[in-house]
C-alpha cells in the first residue's frame, strides 16, 4: 500500500489532509481517485489507514480508518547507533543522509572539522535533510525518522557525547594505530547505545583524534583500503548494524 508523511497537526480527529508535494503526488502523479485507500505516517512512529474523501492538486482529505500506534517494548526494543558525519561536499551529505535512515541509524549529527572542504551550510540544509529521511522512511517503511541535528564544530560534539551514556563510541580513522573494526566489538547483548565519528575528505587530524580519544572513544579502522567518507560511514553502518542485531 502506498505510504505518505502527514503533519502531525493535519490530523484532526478521524480526519485529515495533506498539501504540497504529498497531496499534487496522489492527485496529478498517481491519479488517485476518492475512496482510494493509502497509509500515513506522521514520523512518530504510527500509521494511519485512511480512506480518500476529496482531492484537488493542492489538497487531499482522507478519512482515518484504523490505526497502528507506535508502543515499544521489550520485543522491540534494538540497540541504538548514532552516526557523526563530517560536513562532506555537493549531495554527498543527501546520499548519507538516505542510507542512513534506510538502515535504520538512530540520529545524525552533522559536524565541522579540521579538514572540512565544507565549512558553511545554508540554512536550509536541515529542513532539506529531515525531507530526505522522510520520503527514505516512506521507501523503506520505516515509521519513525531519525534525529537529525544542527551542524556542530567536532569540539562541541565530543563534548557533548563525552556526557551521554554510549556504551561504545568509535572513531573511524586511516591513519595507523587503530585496531581493525572487527576485534573491537564485543558482546553485542552488552551495547545498549553505540556513537560512531566519520571523518571528511581530508580525514580527521591527529590532534582530532586525540580529543576523541580522551572523549572516550577508540580509534578504529576498516582495513588497508582508503575508502571515501561516504563509503566509510555505509560500510561501518552495515556492520555495526548487524552485529548489533538490527539486520535481522
Amino acid at each position: 500500500m502506498r505510504r505518505f508523511f502527514v503533519e502531525p497537526q493535519n490530523i484532526i480527529g478521524s480526519n485529515t489532509f495533506l498539501s504540497g508535494q504529498e497531496a499534487r503526488h496522489i492527485a496529478t502523479v498517481l491519479r488517485l481517485a476518492p475512496g482510494a485507500t493509502i497509509t500515513l505516517f506522521d514520523g512518530s512512529g504510527s500509521y494511519f489507514e485512511a480512506r480518500l474523501t476529496k482531492i484537488t492538486p493542492n489538497r487531499v482529505e482522507a478519512k482515518i480508518i484504523s490505526i497502528t500506534p507506535y508502543i515499544e517494548t521489550s520485543d522491540t526494543y534494538r540497540p541504538a547507533l548514532h552516526l557523526a558525519i563530517a560536513l562532506l561536499k555537493g549531495k554527498k551529505m543527501d546520499f548519507i543522509i538516505q542510507k542512513a535512515t534506510e538502515l535504520g541509524v538512530d540520529s545524525l549529527h552533522p559536524f565541522r572539522s579540521q579538514y572540512c572542504a565544507v565549512h558553511d551550510y545554508a540554512a536550509n540544509k536541515l529542513s532539506r535533510w529531515q525531507k530526505i529521511a522522510l520520503e527514505a522512511c516512506k521507501q523503506c517503511n520505516r515509521p519513525k525518522p531519525p534525529a537529525i541535528q544542527e551542524v556542530a564544530d567536532l569540539k562541541n560534539l565530543l563534548a557533548a557525547s563525552g556526557q551521554e551514556k554510549h556504551d561504545l563510541k568509535l572513531i573511524f580513522w586511516e591513519e595507523t594505530g587503530g585496531e581493525p573494526l572487527q576485534q573491537t566489538l564485543g558482546p553485542p547483548q552488552e551495547i545498549k547505545s553505540a556513537m560512531i565519528l566519520i571523518g571528511p575528505e581530508g580525514g580527521f587530524s591527529s590532534d582530532e583524534v586525540e580529543d576523541a580519544v580522551t572523549a572516550g572513544y577508540k580509534s578504529v579502522t576498516l582495513g588497508r583500503q582508503i575508502l571515501r567518507s561516504e563509503t566509510a560511514a555505509i560500510t561501518a553502518i552495515s556492520i555495526l548494524q548487524y552485529k548489533l542485531g538490527n539486520l535481522a
